[in-house]
């Protein structure tokens, strides 16, 4: 059979760490004691201190479970290879008596108390690295050393003696009272927090700060708009229609964005209006702060404006418009007179018919030419349209007696236009006219004529007049001689004359002998209005 004693598993069982932890902290408080000390590396050694752990007797002086520490120990406990076996004499001669083992005297039993002995050391070697951490330092400093199973732990300080403590309390000198660490860290924060506020004064931190959280409004977007000269030009043209001033309306940001720099950029919308065009405006302006103008060198021109977050320098950077008339076209240079135009602001258009006139001693031409304006979105433009032309008589003018002027016309004894029709150019002439030679013969009578027109070419010379025409005339009628006809046909002069040539009958008496003949008398000359 098994030793009892010797099964792990039984052992197991009955251990209990609390009582091997003390039993070991009993017999090897040299090694346990201090939570810094290490197991020896030496297995021999290791081996004698567990067989001394489990075989040592319970000291007197201890209760049942108490073992004596080492100090109190009579005498060094013998390496295991000096312990002799049981029966057998010792060294001295005698034999001793038989040992009791005690009951927690296995192998297991002494693994077990080795490894409570492990944790805690490990547990004291933790609570110092936390309190080293911490600053909350023993009375002692300690210093890091290869001390540890793994190289580098932290040693603990080394108990202090009563002795030590009572010497050092006499000689102690009154300390001065330490400052806590978070009080330096606060004072260190103050004075550096006050350099930096210090600083941001000095730097005008407060402006900048109300210049960045400052916002423009419309009452700046129109200040700026209304001292831009161009922009209050508008942006249609004046030709055709006067000049009016601008009207500033209706301004809406809608949009506004602060850019790193601290500028704003501002996108809105206006109206401009004056008595002829309205224009939906879309502006784009650049805005700084005048607390921050000297960080703007190019600002320094800028408009003006001011707002309820305190004044801003702005300046349009671009523009644009949707523009209608609102009004037509007013004046014309080649219509000085009379131009009054119809307009259609649905169309955006305006019409006119513009008239031109070239009077003549004996009439006028007119000539009328259908004119379109259209409007742009930017300027008013003219087209003209197929013109006409139309020429009245002056009946008043061609009214009248004639004198003669050139030629045989002294051979008219009268000379009348009667019954003109300005309209039609339809008159008639009531002539008297002389027959040439001895006992010269006259004749009258009333030629129905029709005026005629046709532009001028070739070998018109001084009848052309002033509008490219030549007007001519003829006609035929009755004569108080001869057979009773008379036929004429003249051409209007350019000074108010009338070239003619004209033939009428006559009767020729007789000479001392014979009968009368009936003959036919020819007058080629001028003649002139009578004035009066």
């Amino acid at each position: 059979m098994s030793d009892p004693r010797n099964s792990d598993r039984d052992a197991i069982d009955s251990i209990e760490p609390s009582l091997a932890s003390s039993a070991l902290d009993r017999t090897f408080g040299a090694h346990f004691g201090t939570s810094t000390q290490v197991l020896p590396d030496d297995l021999a050694t290791r081996e004698a201190m567990r067989q001394a752990a489990h075989f040592a007797p319970p000291s007197p002086q201890a209760g049942p479970n108490r073992m004596p520490r080492v100090s109190e120990m009579p005498a060094q406990a013998p390496l295991p290879a000096q312990v002799p076996a049981p029966g057998q004499p010792s060294s001295s001669g005698q034999i001793p008596a038989p040992r009791e083992l005690a009951k927690t005297a296995t192998s297991t039993y002494a693994a077990a108390c080795e490894l409570v002995a492990i944790a805690r050391r490990d547990l004291a070697e933790y609570n110092q690295a936390v309190n080293s951490l911490t600053q909350v330092l023993p009375t002692a400093t300690a210093t890091l050393q290869q001390g540890g199973r793994d190289g580098w732990t932290q040693a603990l300080h080394r108990p202090v003696s009563a002795d030590a403590v009572e010497a050092d309390s006499l000689d102690e000198k009154p300390k001065k009272r330490r400052m806590p660490r978070w009080a330096i860290v606060l004072i260190v924060i103050l004075l550096v927090g006050g350099a930096g506020v210090g600083g941001f004064f000095a730097l005008g931190g407060p402006a900048y700060i109300a210049s960045m959280l400052a916002e423009v409004d419309e009452s700046a977007v129109r200040a700026v708009l209304e001292q831009d000269d161009a922009f209050m030009r508008g942006f249609a043209s004046t030709d055709y229609v006067g000049e009016s001033t601008y009207q500033l309306s209706d301004v809406r940001i809608t949009q506004a964005v602060t850019e790193d720099d601290g500028s704003v950029l501002v996108d809105a919308e206006a109206v401009l209006t004056n008595e002829f065009f309205k224009s939906e405006c879309l502006v784009h302006l650049i805005f700084v702060h005048a607390s921050q103008a000297d960080r703007y060198p190019s600002m320094q021109d800028a408009e003006t404006a001011t707002s309820p977050d305190g004044e801003w320098l702005g300046t349009l950077s671009q523009s644009s418009a949707t523009t209608r008339a609102i009004a037509g076209v007013t004046n014309d240079p080649d219509f000085p007179e009379g131009f009054s135009p119809t307009f259609d602001e649905a169309s955006q258009t305006c019409s006119y018919t513009g008239v031109s006139a070239l009077d003549m001693w004996f009439g006028s031409r007119k000539t009328s030419t259908p004119y379109t304006y259209t409007f742009d979105g930017q300027i008013w433009t003219r087209s003209a349209g197929e013109a006409t032309e139309e020429f009245s008589y002056n009946a008043d003018a061609l009214a009248g007696y004639y004198s003669a002027q050139d030629g045989d016309a002294g051979r008219m004894a009268s000379f009348r236009i009667v019954d003109f029709d300005a309209s039609t150019g339809a008159f008639s002439i009531e002539y008297k006219a002389t027959s040439s030679g001895f006992n010269p013969q006259t004749i009258s009578g009333v030629i129905a004529c029709q005026m005629t027109s046709e532009a001028a070419g070739e070998g018109s010379g001084s009848f052309r007049q002033a509008d490219g025409f030549v007007y001519a005339f003829s006609g035929d009628g009755q004569s108080s001689g001869g057979d009773g006809a008379a036929h004429i046909e003249g051409v209007l002069g350019l000074d108010g004359s009338i070239l003619f040539d004209f033939s009428g009958d006559y009767t020729k008496p007789a000479f001392l002998f014979g009968n009368p003949s009936n003959e036919s008398m020819e007058i080629s000359g001028s003649v002139v209005k009578q004035q009066g």
